[in-house]
């Protein structure tokens, strides 16, 4: 996708490979990482952090297409083709390892390939489906921490089936932010004006909450086809601008018009408008309001008014951890201040420390000081949020889950 013209000046988008075991949980150090595509061959290695510097390519609309391959002793070799760098963004392309557990001298190699992205490709045929004859469960299936308003949580995961719901296929068990960041990077363009996308982000985390608390499927949550739901892949290219919203705004959506039904709005969206098919966001046309000065919530309103009046976006009562009901932090965290939940940090960014060694350990006396201001903006740095200092809900959810990780895995 993409072939630059030699008669214009160049443009260029970034790549950064984050090479990992599990799920993020031990970080791949010196891996042999080689990007290759569009007369470029750029062999990197991969720090503490298992991360490669970001490296500069040439890059056209809507994006070009290159190779990466990953080496490490002790895991399979990896090749993923159709990695996509979209013009003056930042991509991160993840990359899980599978541990070698054949002799040393023979490694298989994994091969993979990014599909096109959605918005290059003919819409889906998709079965009509009226959002607001679906029905609210007979009995809610989400569990109610004690003390929280009755309302939604945010899932844990997300039970991904990778084929036709009615056919054998395999299935992911995917962390609910990794979910809608892969769906919206290859359903969006990173590029977008930020209220555009942040108005595609509320669709995509409302259809997905819809669909787990109605659930229309047995055995899985979604399906990873534009057919039937959000288009997924597991080894699609993420971009640093929509990770950093879907981090502040993945536990917002749109409540249902019926004030008698508990379930998020399933708001559908299509490429492009039309009036035939109202009722649907339009993609492109997001974009251009957006341009036009319209903010995220004019944008939304713009599409779903027509058929479902004012539409209201609210937060979710709480989130899902260890698989349990789990109230989001009270406060805000901050240089200067003390008590048990800054211990709480202290205490998970120290077991963080010992896979990502590049955050330093610190004391876990509840004291919110220097060191351990420095230790969050390390942890911010290293998983794509705002180098601050401060534990905000996006960092506490972003550690939070990282340290249970670590602890399961082990």
């Amino acid at each position: 996708m993409g072939h630059p013209n030699l008669y214009t000046r160049q443009s260029t988008g970034k790549l950064m490979v984050f090479v990992f075991e599990g799920d993020k949980v031990k970080p791949i150090i010196g891996s042999t990482v080689t990007i290759k595509g569009h007369n470029q061959n750029i062999t990197l290695q991969t720090n503490e952090s298992g991360q490669t510097n970001s490296v500069e390519l040439p890059a056209v609309e809507p994006y070009s297409e290159y190779s990466v391959t990953v080496s490490a002793s002790g895991y399979h070799f990896i090749k993923v083709d159709s990695v996509q760098v979209i013009p003056n963004t930042t991509g991160i392309q993840e990359i899980q390892m599978t541990p070698n557990i054949l002799r040393e001298q023979y490694r298989p190699t994994e091969e993979y390939k990014i599909p096109q992205h959605k918005l290059t490709q003919p819409e889906a045929i998709k079965q009509a489906i009226d959002p607001l004859a679906i029905p609210d469960p007979q009995s809610h299936l989400q569990p109610r921490p004690e003390g929280l308003p009755i309302g939604i949580l945010i899932p844990e995961y997300i039970i991904v089936h990778c084929g036709a719901p009615q056919e054998t296929a395999p299935t992911y068990k995917v962390r609910f932010t990794d979910y809608i960041t892969k769906v919206a990077c290859g359903e969006i363009f990173s590029n977008w004006h930020p209220e555009a996308i942040k108005a595609n982000i509320i669709c995509i985390v409302s259809y997905t909450l819809n669909k787990v608390f109605t659930q229309p499927y047995i055995g899985f949550d979604v399906t990873s086809l534009t057919q039937f739901d959000l288009k997924y892949n597991h080894v699609q290219t993420t971009y640093k601008r929509i990770i950093e919203i879907v981090d502040t705004i993945f536990n917002q959506y749109i409540k249902h018009p019926d004030p008698k039904k508990m379930q998020p709005l399933l708001t559908e969206y299509r490429a492009h408008y039309t009036r035939k098919k109202p009722c649907k966001l339009g993609q492109f046309k997001s974009q251009e309001l957006a341009k036009q000065g319209y903010n995220y919530s004019e944008i939304l309103n713009y599409f779903y008014d027509l058929c479902y009046g004012s539409i209201k976006i609210t937060t979710a009562a709480g989130v899902v951890m260890q698989g349990k009901p789990t109230p989001t932090q009270q406060r805000i965290l901050k240089e200067g201040l003390s008590g048990s939940d800054v211990r709480e940090i202290q205490i998970m960014l120290n077991e963080i420390s010992k896979s990502y060694r590049k955050i330093s350990k610190i004391e876990e006396d509840g004291q919110f000081g220097k060191t351990t201001a420095e230790a969050v903006k390390t942890f911010q740095q290293i998983f794509t949020i705002p180098e601050d200092g401060i534990v905000d809900f996006r960092t506490w959810y972003k550690v939070s889950n990282l340290y249970y990780s670590i602890l399961e895995y082990r």
